[in-house]
């Protein structure tokens, strides 16, 4: 059983090709643990996210993956995962259900988003713009880092890091170069 509340809130520095690589090998497990149920059909697109994903920003040693599907299969992916995986799936919402895992010592947050919702549209687009933003690439490792020294609360840790994904998306929705195929969320 894997507890997200018992991590640890250390920021290490970037790992980005290692990160990388451990997304492909749990997306992968993913693909090939669905395969059996033919759920995999039910999946639209699976995206390496979070501070992970981005190269030169320091995270917490967690690789997260945004596995979108259909609407109506939220439940039976997330609980598809978690028997076939191991881990500890949370039925947040009705369009998002994180299966938390840890595979060879890796943690691996698997979030199960809704087609239709607005939580994978947000994680996306947030990479897209840290990536293409080195101001606020540093701006975000150094809010991490310093709300990482001042707390050992997740909930604590997300919420302060809130506003500034609020103005990340505000930059996403003036950024012309930036191509996504989804109109960008005006908040998480």
């Amino acid at each position: 059983m894997v507890n997200p509340h018992e991590d640890q809130l250390a920021i290490v520095d970037s790992k980005y090709d290692e990160w990388r690589a451990c997304f492909e090998r749990e997306r992968d497990r993913v693909i090939d643990a669905l395969e059996p149920a033919e759920l995999d059909t039910r999946v639209r697109r699976i995206e390496h996210v979070g501070s992970t994903s981005v190269p030169d920003l320091g995270a917490k040693d967690i690789v997260d993956l945004d596995i979108v599907v259909d609407d109506d299969a939220v439940a039976a992916v997330s609980r598809a995962i978690e028997s076939e995986l191991g881990g500890t799936r949370y039925e947040n919402s009705e369009t998002w259900h994180p299966v938390f895992r840890e595979e060879n010592g890796q943690r691996f947050n698997d979030h199960v988003f809704a087609a239709s919702g607005d939580g994978w549209k947000v994680s996306i687009a947030t990479v897209a713009v840290l990536r293409d933003r080195p101001d606020l690439r540093s701006e975000y490792e150094q809010l991490k880092r310093e709300t990482a020294s001042e707390t050992d609360d997740l909930e604590t840790y997300g919420t302060s890091k809130s506003e500034f994904i609020g103005e990340v998306l505000g930059a996403a929705r003036e950024m012309d170069d930036l191509d996504l195929a989804f109109e960008v969320p005006s908040s998480r």
